[in-house]
């Protein structure tokens, strides 16, 4: 039988659609580390968030026990503050890992269009090579079915007559 003249690019495709359901592999791996670290952002801001508040009420409480020296107040402010602002940086964290999910989505579905457009097109080739085949095997059993007929005709011998010709 003769080789399928686009066998070729039949490996090409083949090594694209392989390389493209990697890719998915990958960005779906990169989206699970993504959905990681972003509820390990969550947790850390809702836990920070339930200390800060305890820290500040034991902070103030502590203040309004005692007599206050000069700057004191002020000075719990600012360290109030500062907890305060720490809260609003594990937010920007928290939302930074939220863009970073919603990024690593849009890649897996990319990806997935991507593969799937490796798949058609390999899957249309086969469709060809499939309908190749089945001429091709058409073509050798006419070409065989030929060479049975001449060979199975019964031959003349040079002066003789044919059936046919008598009538």
């Amino acid at each position: 039988m003769r080789r399928y003249a686009l066998q070729d690019m039949v490996r090409v495709r083949q090594h694209r659609e392989e390389q493209a359901s990697e890719a998915v592999a990958r960005a779906r791996r990169a989206l699970v580390e993504a959905e990681k670290a972003l509820l390990a952002a969550q947790t850390k801001l809702a836990e920070y968030a339930v200390w800060r508040v305890e820290e500040e009420k034991r902070r103030l409480d502590a203040l309004m026990r005692r007599l206050l020296k000069l700057g004191e107040l002020s000075d719990a402010r600012q360290e109030i503050s500062a907890l305060r602002e720490h809260e609003y940086t594990l937010m920007d964290v928290v939302k930074r890992a939220e863009a970073a999910v919603a990024e690593a989505q849009a890649r897996v579905d990319e990806a997935r269009q991507r593969h799937a457009q490796a798949v058609r097109d390999l899957e249309k080739l086969l469709e060809h090579r499939t309908i190749w085949q089945t001429e091709t095997t058409r073509e050798t059993e006419r070409a065989e079915d030929l060479e049975l007929e001449e060979f199975s005709r019964p031959r003349l011998v040079e002066g003789e007559k044919s059936s046919y010709a008598r009538n």
